[in-house]
Order: structure tokens, then C-alpha cells, then sequence
């Protein structure tokens, strides 16, 4: 199974080393694993460890630097950049969370049937936090996540569009576990514009929905 990992990261070169090491040596190698990593172009410590990295052999094998401007949010870079990492399940990491199960990559496998889900976050054991997707429903909707917000609301986004589309919340497989320090949101900001902004777009997710229900088989009329 190709599997790929989406992980952007900031200005935390010794987190984004643990957790693609901790990614890495939790996997069993039965699978096809590419980590895409999303740097800034003006993050220069981490882009300067990255490099060191490379030529010392310390990253795993199919790590692939996504390098750009900050020009564009988060997640319209994620999405560039796992458009250029095919594979069949792609799954979303940050920098200060760590893996906690072993042999992610067969569970993942063995979970492939589904549309969605989340990992489960210790410390929000029951939100859906670090998402994954299935090909299919990348080709249905042509992303991974929407592209206008600058925080969690894109996770939001997804969980309703799972609802919708399956008439259930989307589920969190407790078996994956993902662990670490939880921080302060980056890029929190105009919080009382981005609610109406997400009410005011309902109509997108439905109409996501309705593509990702098809591509499974049901119809939502």
C-alpha cells in the first residue's frame, strides 16, 4: 500500500526530526511511505538542519522538502504538495505530535476500506484531529483540505463533510494513537469572522458531499 504523509512544520527542526524518526521506526516496512515535508523559504535554521540531515543519511527513505513562500495558508500548501505524492491514503502529521502506535502503516492498510478518520489525540481523545483520507475521496473532491482557513476550522470542515456524506460522525480509531505537548494554535486570529465565514459556506460541503457519496456508491437525493 502507498501511503503519504503530509507534515508541515516551523520553526521546530529537532520536533520534525523526532517525529519523522518516530514515524519511521514505528512503521513494520510492508508498505510504500512517502513524508512530505512543507518548509518555508524564510525558515532558515530549519531548512539549514534539513539540509544537514540529508547529507548525514538521518532522514527515512522517500522524504521528499516541499519548499515555498508564505504566500499562500497551511493547507493550500499541503495540498500541493501531496498532489505531487501519490498514493492510496494519505494522512496529516504535525511537528509536536508523535506516533504512538506500532505498526501504524498495517493498521492504516487495514483501515483503507474506510473514506476517512482520525488518529486519536491523547489529549482530545474524542475529535477528530489528525485526519486521514482515501484516495478516492481525494479524486472526488480534488483536495485534501479547503484552503481558506488558517486554523482548525479545516478540520472541522472535513468531519461535517464526513457527516454528511455517511449520515454518522467520522471515526476516531483509537488503536492509532498520536501523542505529545499540546500547544497554543498557530495562526488563531479573527476568530468571530471565521465562524460566520464557515456558516457561510455550508453549501460548499454539501456540495462535497455529495461528490464523495457518489464516488462511494450512495446518492444523497
Amino acid at each position: 500500500m502507498k501511503i503519504t504523509i503530509g507534515l508541515p512544520s516551523r520553526n521546530r527542526p529537532q520536533g520534525l526530526l523526532s517525529v519523522l524518526t518516530a514515524f519511521d521506526a514505528l512503521a513494520s516496512g510492508k508498505n510504500q511511505i512517502t513524508y512530505a515535508v512543507i518548509l518555508d523559504d524564510d525558515d532558515y535554521v530549519t531548512l539549514a538542519q534539513f539540509e544537514d540531515w540529508e547529507k548525514a543519511g538521518m532522514l527515512p527513505l522517500n522524504t521528499v522538502k516541499f519548499v515555498g513562500e508564505r504566500v499562500k495558508t497551511v493547507n493550500a500548501r499541503f495540498n500541493d504538495a501531496i498532489a505531487q505524492c501519490h498514493a492510496d491514503t494519505y494522512i496529516q502529521a504535525c511537528d509536536d505530535a508523535f506516533p504512538l502506535a506500532f505498526n501504524w502503516d498495517v493498521l492504516t492498510a487495514g483501515a483503507a476500506q474506510m473514506p476517512a478518520y482520525s488518529w486519536q489525540e491523547c489529549n482530545d481523545p474524542a475529535n477528530a484531529t489528525y485526519l486521514v483520507i482515501s484516495d478516492k475521496w481525494l479524486q472526488a473532491t480534488g483536495k485534501f483540505y479547503p484552503e481558506y482557513f488558517p486554523f482548525w476550522f479545516a478540520d472541522t470542515w472535513i468531519a461535517e463533510v464526513y457527516t454528511l456524506a455517511f449520515a454518522k460522525p467520522i471515526g476516531v480509531v483509537n488503536q492509532l494513537q498520536m501523542g505529545g505537548k499540546r500547544g497554543s494554535t498557530q495562526g488563531m486570529r479573527d476568530l468571530a469572522f471565521w465562524f460566520d465565514f464557515f456558516a457561510a459556506t455550508r453549501t460548499e460541503r454539501i456540495k462535497e458531499a455529495t461528490q464523495i457519496a457518489k464516488a462511494y456508491g450512495f446518492s444523497l437525493n
